[in-house]
């Protein structure tokens, strides 16, 4: 099911703080940057601030190599949400409940997986709500 730009814009938020579309820009913009041979830091530490970007950037990196099928987002003007943007939006929404984060994933990545992008997805909201608050 598809997410119109409307709902993105007014929806509630990923986590304190963190609006979806914020979260949906810098994804899109990493995995264009990054599928070009480029290091998408520099230009996420422009919409999500320095330590947010490194943040960000460790759990796109972990994730697209934890990924079963390759990481799918859709091109930066769209108004709708891949299905693996919506993951990502929850992964960060679910970053403190460790038990609910490990279910959502459970059918999908291994044990090793899920713990290791927990502990990325807690420190990249950490980062970002303590950027946007």
């Amino acid at each position: 099911m598809l997410t119109p730009l409307t709902t993105l814009l007014t929806s509630p938020q990923v986590a304190p703080h963190l609006p979806r579309a914020l979260i949906v820009r810098a994804a899109r913009q990493w995995v264009l940057i990054a599928r070009a041979g480029r290091n998408p830091r520099p230009a996420l530490a422009t919409l999500l601030g320095p330590r947010g970007a490194a943040a960000f950037a460790c759990l796109m990196e972990s994730l697209v190599v934890a990924w079963p099928d390759p990481f799918t987002t859709y091109p930066p003007c769209a108004t709708t949400e891949s299905p693996d943007e919506r993951t990502l939006l929850t992964l960060l929404t679910l970053a403190g409940d460790d038990p609910a984060f490990h279910t959502h994933l459970a059918d999908l990545l291994p044990a090793a997986d899920r713990t290791r992008l927990h502990r990325l997805a807690t420190r990249t909201t950490a980062e970002l709500t303590t950027r946007f608050a």
